[in-house]
């Protein structure tokens, strides 16, 4: 199976190079200091399971340069979605699954619009993990597991196979039976951590030590929980109880990708993360307060 990582930062980078380290046919597409890096030195993996090497890499520096894709791990930031996306246009065909790793409940929806050929799927990781420099990526958390699905069809014969082969590449990996469910145990959580610790420039633990920012922060969860049930999203009795453990149970200076991008300057995911929360709230007739004010205040200000 000809595999193709695009986006091979943090996500793709670390489970990209598993694919590769278990002898998979696996080309990155990376670009500028990056692609020179890998092309040059190969991609490096430190981890809290074992540090590794892939030298020679396969690498190209031009999403138009894949050729024939079996199977395409989509993991760019959600803001270059629909740049990249219309790329893969021109390279995908009818056999071409792309799986999209990436922030938000509805990316595979929008990649949709511009590979109506391929055979595009979402899915959901759990992993911390940067591209900390060229050729490194450096995993430093997490559950290191990925879901993927058909929304229609769960016993998707053509996924199961991908989740044979990423799992014999030492991946905890599975075809979900409802990714739907499993997109938004991740988004709830997610949405508020990111949304929050963005917000008041903040890791988790300030926020969960202080009395009226935990108030808040509890409130944006209930209101992503209440926006799910409402989608007829199938949400655990206990969803609001476990978002919250495993809030105050992160690592106290554990900051969001959003609240780095936000320091940083540049452009962010608040579109694909609350941003998205408030389209579906508004959708729905749904009064998301909290959610709407870190939208507004990250997009004007951030």
């Amino acid at each position: 199976m000809r595999i193709y990582i695009v986006g091979s930062g943090g996500v793709g980078g670390y489970f990209g190079g598993l694919l590769a380290k278990a002898g998979s046919d696996v080309t990155f597409v990376a670009r500028g200091e990056h692609f020179k890096e890998l092309k040059n030195n190969g991609l490096t993996i430190k981890s809290v399971v074992e540090d590794f090497k892939i030298n020679p890499v396969k690498v190209i520096e031009k999403v138009s340069d894949i050729i024939d894709p079996d199977l395409v791990l989509f993991t760019v930031k959600t803001y270059d979605t629909e740049s990249v996306a219309r790329e893969l246009a021109s390279v995908v065909n009818e056999n071409t699954v792309v799986i999209t790793f990436q922030n938000g409940v509805d990316n595979d929806n929008q990649i949709k619009k511009y590979l109506p050929k391929a055979q595009v799927y979402p899915g959901v990781a759990y992993v911390i993990s940067t591209k900390t420099k060229v050729g490194l990526i450096e995993q430093t958390g997490g559950l290191r597991k990925m879901f993927f699905g058909d929304r229609n069809n769960p016993s998707n014969s053509k996924l199961k196979e991908i989740e044979k082969l990423i799992r014999d590449s030492n991946i905890d990996a599975t075809a979900s039976d409802d990714i739907t469910r499993d997109l938004w145990k991740k988004y709830m959580f997610i949405s508020a951590f990111s949304g929050m610790t963005a917000v008041c420039r903040s890791p988790i633990g300030k926020i969960m030590g202080n009395v009226q920012a935990k108030s808040l922060y509890e409130r944006c969860v209930k209101e992503a929980v209440e926006v799910a049930t409402v989608m007829k999203v199938n949400v655990a009795e206990d969803a609001f109880k476990t978002i919250m453990d495993i809030s105050e149970s992160t690592s106290s200076d554990s900051k969001s990708s959003l609240l780095a991008d936000v320091e940083r300057g540049g452009k962010n995911e608040i579109e694909s993360l609350n941003g998205s929360l408030v389209k579906f709230a508004r959708q729905n007739s749904i009064d998301v307060p909290i959610n709407e004010l870190i939208y507004v205040a990250i997009k004007l200000g951030g």
